[in-house]
């Protein structure tokens, strides 16, 4: 299934999703992220560890981009896909910058977040991806109703 397919993004969010379920059972914030490489085969699924941790870095993309670099063995993702159940914040897409990574896909909005009482900066990812790069690829709102459950099952 194609890397950009609509059928091919959702069934990726759905390692992100499932990814989060596990950590909200662990008491964490409900978020989830994969990264794939450039032929669509996972590599890493990691959830929020802000609160295990106490390391308020510790979100699941910034998880994911370790475990991946360490995975690879190489800080240079560049080719690689990073699926997010929700819009990187302003901290995730500087990560995600820094590490190569030039596709991005995610479930849920920043505006979705804040509604659901995550205090996140009024930051669309997108500002900082076009400054970088023109080529970025963004995919929004993939799987957005099941990545907004998320924030309510983390309430349950």
């Amino acid at each position: 299934m194609s890397m950009n397919s609509r059928e091919g993004l959702e069934e990726r969010m759905r390692t992100a999703v499932a990814i989060a379920k596990v950590g909200i059972g662990k008491g964490q914030s409900p978020f989830g992220a994969s990264i794939y490489d450039a032929r669509g085969e996972p590599i890493v699924a990691e959830h929020n560890r802000v609160q295990s941790a106490l390391d308020p870095s510790a979100h699941a993309e910034v998880e994911a981009i370790r475990s991946a670099c360490k995975k690879i063995g190489q800080p240079d993702l560049s080719g690689f896909w990073l699926f997010a159940t929700c819009e990187p914040c302003a901290m995730c897409a500087s990560a995600i910058v820094l590490a190569g990574i030039r596709n991005v896909v995610f479930g849920a909005t920043v505006q979705d977040a804040q509604e659901a009482g995550f205090t996140l900066l009024q930051f669309e990812c997108r500002e900082t991806f076009d400054r970088v790069d023109p080529e970025f690829l963004v995919y929004g709102e993939i799987l957005r109703q099941e990545c907004q459950n998320l924030f309510q099952r983390a309430g349950d």
